[in-house]
């Protein structure tokens, strides 16, 4: 049982060193080539040449086992039975990692012993050992010791220790050639450039809002000798002065950044004209009460004079076109003489004004925009508008910015 346990531990011990080997300097390569030639030339070698060529390689193999056994005691040994298997578990390390050439563990029965040559490290090449009297040829590649010496690294090059990256690769020029620097880059800052406006390429915004829009029946604006036609005449006659309501508007709409500064905005409004007059209808007499409604489509362009997180400064101008809905008198009587006529044509209009805004949050503000209407003279009903084109308005109103 023990035979059989020390054979096995010496075949365990063979295939482990069967790869193993010590990297040697430059120097020592050059003395063993030099020994190498010397002994291929001479015709006849000493008795005791081989003892001493057997000693020196069991005593390297000795020290191949002791750096094997102190530096992987923690590792599984990988069997590997021929030299195409031993490139290819060479070429799955570090491509920077030293593999160490190739030391005879032991020497068969019957056959002479020969030294081992130190092998050259080379990143692509096929590790080959020349013995002394038996030059052999790779099938691969051939090492002689010029190659050896010009394919073996500088010994000023640092290489990387075990378990540590690569340092990134550093490009060399050809020799006689100075290396060329690349030019730094200096950005100069645009001097008309506007601060306001973010160094990113621009996004098209867009805001919503919901406006309430109060106007003027007490106009000062109004131009000397401007009348308006009144539209169709109705069955109801007029015996007093009007009494116009304040116009009021209800509206939603859409602002839309087309640049860093300029939006334009649109949407739909809700518009409620009132007055009432003492007329008659026929033969019955008394207060009527007059009530128009119109629908219109706003086309605005703004420009933000001063913008911040907290504030914003515009002013704004466009125009309006709309759409009377509804037309109706009512006489207050017993019973009440109630009537609708349908209105012909539009009413356009323009007008302009600065607006502040409040920024109550990060998408949420609170604007005012108090601004001038005039309207053109149409086909319309009697109502402020009609008597005083020029109308201040004052809108107010939430926006919702994303």
């Amino acid at each position: 049982m023990q035979d059989k346990h020390s054979n096995d531990f010496d075949l365990q011990v063979r295939s482990m060193l069967a790869d193993a080997g010590i990297k040697a300097p430059r120097r020592v390569w050059k003395a063993v080539s030099s020994r190498l030639d010397a002994a291929q030339d001479a015709s006849a070698a000493p008795v005791w040449g081989w003892m001493r060529w057997a000693g020196m390689a069991v005593a390297a193999a000795a020290v191949a086992a002791a750096l094997f056994f102190t530096g992987t005691q923690n590792s599984i040994p990988t069997k590997i039975h021929n030299q195409p298997q031993a490139l290819l578990a060479q070429a799955g390390t570090d491509a920077d990692t030293q593999v160490p050439a190739a030391v005879s563990a032991s020497v068969p029965a019957g056959e002479t012993a020969e030294p081992a040559a130190p092998s050259i490290p080379s990143p692509r090449r096929a590790t080959t050992v020349r013995p002394a009297g038996k030059p052999v040829v790779s099938p691969e590649v051939s090492v002689s010791p010029a190659d050896a010496e010009a394919s073996a690294p500088a010994a000023a090059e640092p290489q990387p220790a075990a378990g540590q990256q690569d340092p990134a690769p550093r490009e060399t020029a050809p020799a006689g050639q100075k290396q060329r620097t690349q030019p730094s880059l200096t950005v100069v800052p645009d001097p008309f450039a506007d601060p306001m406006v973010p160094k990113q390429a621009f996004k098209p915004r867009v805001a919503l809002y919901a406006q309430g829009a109060i106007g003027s029946n007490e106009s000062d604006f109004r131009p000397a000798g401007a009348m308006m036609a009144p539209g169709k005449s109705t069955g109801f006659s007029e015996l007093g002065s009007s009494s116009f309501g304040v116009p009021f508007t209800l509206g939603l709409g859409v602002r839309i950044y087309l640049l860093p500064r300029f939006s334009l905005g649109t949407g739909l409004d809700y518009s409620l004209l009132t007055r009432s007059f003492t007329g008659s209808y026929g033969d019955v007499s008394g207060t009527v009460s007059h009530t128009l409604q119109y629908l219109g489509v706003p086309l605005n362009l703004y420009y933000d004079v001063l913008s911040s997180d907290r504030i914003k400064f515009y002013v704004y101008g466009g125009g309006e076109v709309e759409y009377c809905l509804s037309n109706k008198y009512r006489l207050y009587a017993n019973p009440d003489i109630i009537r609708s006529y349908p209105v012909e044509g539009l009413q356009f209009s323009v007008g302009g004004g600065i607006g502040v805004e409040f920024l109550l949050g990060r998408h949420v503000g609170l604007y005012l925009d108090p601004g001038v209407n005039y309207y053109f003279p149409g086909n319309q009903p009697r109502n402020i508008r009609t008597d005083k084109p020029f109308l201040l308005n004052f809108d107010a109103g939430l926006r919702f910015n994303f």
